[in-house]
């Protein structure tokens, strides 16, 4: 595997981090060899190797009593959220006023799936990412082979022309399914203020369906209802009904990339 490609997906997923929770101000992944692996984009290489030389010694000294598995620094101005990844040590910058206990979900379950859906892939597919890229490749064969299919096959061309834009705003959700007499299995639900974001960035559109792409390649697009702070958890999950999870191979705690569906 690349390890140019493997830094890079990271960088990615360390980015979306940001987005998910705010809160969260820099996030990085550093080797036992004090060596920087990979940083969200908006972070100074130069402050993430100034935090990674003062966190060397906390594991030089953890080294002694068997290593660190995670740690939370306090601090005046925020807290430092340092955790044991694999052979890699995940940083995550938090403000002050930051849910802990939502950093730690992040940190325990976001991060470690990427990876792990990196090592679990080969070279090819690889080249492939980021996810929210999943749909180029099909649409790149599609264009190649305009000029060879004849009028009879139109209308495959037509339905690919009509996917979403892969320039469309996007999300990484951690899972939560759930079910019952009364669920409605055709919608899925996020927060408010996700919704509220995508509609901003399309000049005010409204969003009724969201495509939600599964990690192992499956997709699809459902309706989507929004709910507020005081019915979700936090705004990184997905309420997904059990039938839809059954459908797209997911299980709760993976992760997904959500975008609006616009036609």
């Amino acid at each position: 595997m690349s390890k140019e490609i493997y830094g890079i997906a990271l960088r990615n997923a360390l980015t979306e981090i940001g987005n998910v929770c705010p809160d969260i101000q820099a996030s990085f992944l550093f080797d036992k060899e004090a060596n920087v692996v990979a940083g969200d984009a908006k972070t100074p290489e130069e402050t993430i190797e100034k935090v990674v030389n003062s966190l060397e010694e906390i594991l030089n000294k953890a080294d002694t009593i068997g290593g660190l598995n995670s740690l939370i620094i306090e601090g005046s101005r925020g807290n430092v959220h340092l955790s044991s990844v694999n052979d890699l040590y995940l940083t995550l910058i938090a403000s002050k006023t930051a849910d802990m206990k939502y950093v730690e979900t992040i940190a325990r379950v976001l991060i470690p799936t990427v990876m792990k859906l990196l090592d679990s892939l080969g070279p090819t597919p690889l080249r492939q990412l980021p996810p929210s890229h999943i749909l180029l490749e099909p649409e790149k064969e599609q264009e190649e082979a305009e000029d060879t299919e004849k009028l009879e096959e139109d209308n495959e061309i037509t339905e690919v022309e009509t996917l979403p834009d892969l320039d469309l705003p996007s999300n990484q959700l951690i899972v939560e399914s759930f079910g019952g007499l009364l669920t409605r299995s055709d919608t899925v639900q996020l927060s408010e203020e996700v919704l509220s974001q995508w509609e901003e960035f399309l000049d005010g559109k409204k969003i009724s369906h969201v495509l939600v792409e599964a990690f192992n390649g499956q997709s699809s697009e459902w309706k989507v209802k929004g709910l507020n702070e005081s019915k979700l958890v936090n705004k990184a999950i997905i309420r997904i009904p059990m039938k839809i999870c059954q459908n797209l191979d997911i299980k709760k705690g993976e992760l997904v990339r959500v975008k609006p569906a616009i036609t």
